[in-house]
């Protein structure tokens, strides 16, 4: 009977494929939010300890390097448009294929609209979280 219950394991159910794409796209809506704010310590809030960011140049970034770049390159982020996604739910993974257009500001004013278009990997940690492990991105200037 009841002790027979006791012993067998109890599974949460994962979450449905559409809440998870919502999730992970309001995450990334507010890792958008944290960059224009220049909130450092928020954007890296959102990567796992990890996390490995491969740019248009081609070099990849650990967490502290991707953060230090973003923070000393004295760029302001605005006017930021986001274009259509899609995220793609495997488990405990979800890849987020975004883009978007934006006006980056470089320290000497000169402000350039940028299109961008990305792959960010997202894991869902064993306490439910779910962080970003690893981003991949392209931008072009738009004329």
């Amino acid at each position: 009977g009841l002790a027979a219950l006791a012993t067998v394991p109890l599974r949460a159910q994962a979450p449905a494929a559409t809440d998870v794409a919502k999730t992970i796209n309001d995450l990334e809506v507010q890792w958008v939010a944290s960059l224009a704010a220049g909130n450092w310590d928020a954007v890296q809030s959102f990567l796992t300890p990890d996390f490995i960011g491969t740019g248009e140049d081609g070099k990849r970034l650990d967490r502290a390097a991707y953060i230090a770049s973003l923070r000393d390159s004295g760029v302001k982020f605005s006017h930021y448009t986001n274009g259509p996604y899609s995220v793609l739910v495997n488990g405990g993974t979800a890849v987020h294929l975004g883009e978007a257009t934006y006006t980056s500001t470089a320290k000497n004013g000169k402000a350039t609209k940028i299109h961008l278009v990305w792959t960010d990997t997202w894991v869902l940690m064993p306490n439910g979280q779910w962080l970003c492990i690893a981003a991949q991105y392209v931008g072009h200037e738009l004329k």
